[in-house]
């Protein structure tokens, strides 16, 4: 495209220019013994961590109805949020490799309320990982 970027790379919404440019651009003084000067590796080149995705489903799924502002876990709108398990499946959480996804039903309260007691719990029990989260519907009846 004329007179646009000459490369095609983007970054992270949630990583600044500043951030990721600072470590590639970090002076070799600046460099920790037995670095030899080199930079801290990218986030989507760090090691994945060995983790049995299908295994934290359930506590999990747990976690998450257990937080005040939850009514239930939600499939989504087609009913395709969920992980397979022998004999069962659990709706409205699916892990990966790279992210966690949630889909709930909440009670009324504020959407940051909610965001943070199911963030604050996924992170908990997968650490490192980033939690999307759904709200497919809110009752608008009062938590008992």
């Amino acid at each position: 495209m004329p007179g646009g970027p000459a490369s095609s790379v983007r970054s992270h919404p949630g990583v600044g220019a500043s951030a990721s440019s600072a470590a590639i651009a970090a002076p070799s003084s600046q460099a920790t013994a037995g670095s030899e000067g080199s930079a801290p590796p990218a986030p989507s080149q760090r090691a994945a961590v060995a983790r049995d995705n299908a295994a934290l489903a359930e506590p999990v799924a747990e976690a998450v109805l257990a937080c005040p502002s939850v009514a239930s876990l939600s499939g989504g709108p087609w009913d395709t949020v969920g992980t397979y398990l022998p004999g069962r499946r659990v709706r409205g959480v699916q892990i990966t490799d790279s992210e966690v996804t949630v889909r709930v039903v909440a009670h009324i309260a504020p959407l940051r309320v909610i965001e943070s007691e199911v963030r604050a719990v996924v992170a908990a029990l997968v650490p490192g990982l980033p939690v999307h989260l759904g709200i497919d519907d809110i009752f608008t009846e009062p938590n008992p």
